[in-house]
């Protein structure tokens, strides 16, 4: 039997909630220092395999998981490009690659017309007054000399991941995999982490800027063997794939990936598909390692209470899902990442399930920071998410394959949209592999024409794929 509720008392409950939601929202921002420190922890071709994602049975990543018991883990977070190089140029500048152009490896960002006076945000920062420290890969050049080095007062050293003397599985180099014999000290990444994690501990006499880029598991998966042995081949579990996943997409010929990558019919003809699954892995759980040690070092020294925590992958990866390897879809295996913000102020254990984009990093750090916002920024704060404010919608997130192929993703749905006018459109709460494309059951019009309000505009061209 349910009770009545006179209207008055509605009005005097809902004040109160609202109330509490204010309370709570400037509790944390109370919390938070003036001008924290921030660690930023970038990998590289990480997808949402992670634990607590739950996209995969068996990978194994427990400091990654920690990291986001402490903090606020973004369930659906999506980049704004299909891989490395112009996915790090729109993160790094806050700007869409529909606005500076950059979707291939060239213009790098400090060569683009369009970015010319536009700051990325460890530039930005150091003019706040953070001592700024990076190293590995950041832009997509690394940290580097010349232009991209002036973006860091600081270069954390590093060094290169080790690679065998003969190719192991494959005959491209580049795209290789195998256990290596190598211990943890050998790897470039393990060094960038132990010398991070030195770094942390040290005092400073103003706030920092800290940014570790970890190469794995970007190709080649080589990593030493103990953590090939966390995962025996012959246990290794495949993702969930049908061999008519393509039947319904206007464009499969998308899953013929370039760049000297694999394609799915040679992996199985080969019989290879479980041992590269088994390199993925392993790679992953190596550079879980890497962050624990990070992690580690911010722990023990005197910064963790007045430091925010920021993890990011620079986009997905596809592990024969739509029979395709790698990156350059519009699908949600490439676009999907880890995002994780933890720190004061910010409620430990909790979890976001809006869509929001690495586009948003750059705003969400002027707002933490306090300063002057250095030029028009495309992305969302996240702050009144990081806030606790339970009302905040955030809009669809843009990702771009060209200037002309775009997909849109809400809370529920991916939309894309490709240069020729084909459409493809997933239900996420019933079809969250994207089996069934639904972009021609007129039921969905209504949908389709929300999230394509979102896209930018495309100029079609007759008879073209993304590919041309």
């Amino acid at each position: 039997m349910m009770l009545a509720i006179s209207p008055r008392w509605r009005i005097l409950l809902c004040s109160l909630i609202l109330l509490l939601i204010a309370e709570k929202s400037t509790r944390a921002a109370e919390e938070r220092p003036p001008r924290p420190n921030l660690l930023v922890i970038a990998i590289d071709d990480l997808n949402d395999w992670i634990g607590v994602l739950n996209e995969h049975p068996q990978v194994q990543t427990p400091n990654i998981d920690k990291l986001a018991a402490r903090g606020l883990l973004f369930t659906n977070a999506h980049v704004q490009a299909t891989f490395c190089a112009p996915s790090r140029i729109s993160m790094l500048s806050g700007r869409l690659p529909t606005t500076s152009g950059c979707f291939e490896f060239r213009p790098r960002y400090d060569q683009a017309e369009t970015l010319q006076g536009v700051e990325p945000w460890p530039m930005w920062l150091g003019k706040q007054g953070y001592q700024t420290f990076g190293g590995g890969k950041i832009f997509h050049e690394g940290t580097g000399a010349g232009w991209t080095a002036k973006s860091f007062a600081n270069v954390i050293p590093s060094g290169r991941n080790p690679r065998p003397a003969e190719p192991i599985h494959w005959p491209v180099r580049v795209w290789d995999w195998g256990p290596i014999p190598n211990p943890d000290s050998a790897m470039g990444d393990y060094n960038l982490a132990v010398e991070t994690a030195r770094l942390l501990k040290q005092d400073y006499d103003q706030p920092f800027l800290m940014v570790a880029g970890f190469r794995r598991p970007h190709v080649p998966l080589h990593v030493p063997e103990k953590y090939f042995e966390t995962y025996p081949l012959e246990k290794v579990i495949l993702p969930e794939v049908r061999e008519d996943d393509l039947d319904d997409v206007p464009h499969p010929e998308v899953a013929l990936t370039p760049h000297a990558a694999p394609n799915h019919a040679e992996i199985l003809e080969k019989d290879l598909w479980k041992s590269l699954t088994q390199a993925y892995l392993a790679s992953i759980t190596f550079v879980d390692h890497c962050v624990g040690e990070v992690l580690a070092g911010l722990d023990e020294g005197p910064h963790r209470d007045n430091t925010i925590v920021i993890l990011w992958s620079d986009h997905g990866f596809h592990m024969g899902e739509k029979q395709h390897w790698a990156k350059r879809t519009l699908w949600e295996e490439t676009t999907r990442i880890p995002m994780i913000i933890a720190g004061p102020g910010i409620e430990a254990g909790t979890t976001c399930a809006e869509p929001v984009g690495l586009i948003d990093l750059y705003p969400t750090l002027v707002d933490l920071v306090g300063g002057d916002q250095p030029h028009e920024l495309e992305g969302v704060s996240l702050l009144p998410l990081l806030d606790g404010d339970s009302k905040f919608r955030h809009p669809p997130v843009i990702t771009s394959l060209t200037s002309n192929d775009h997909a849109a993703r809400s809370r529920d749905f991916r939309y894309i949209r490709y240069r020729d006018g084909s459409e493809e459109l997933y239900d996420h709460r019933n079809d969250p592999h994207e089996f069934n494309n639904l972009a021609g059951d007129s039921r969905w019009d209504s949908v389709k024409t929300e999230l394509s309000q979102a896209l930018p505009m495309s100029s079609p061209g007759p008879n073209k794929t993304p590919q041309d």
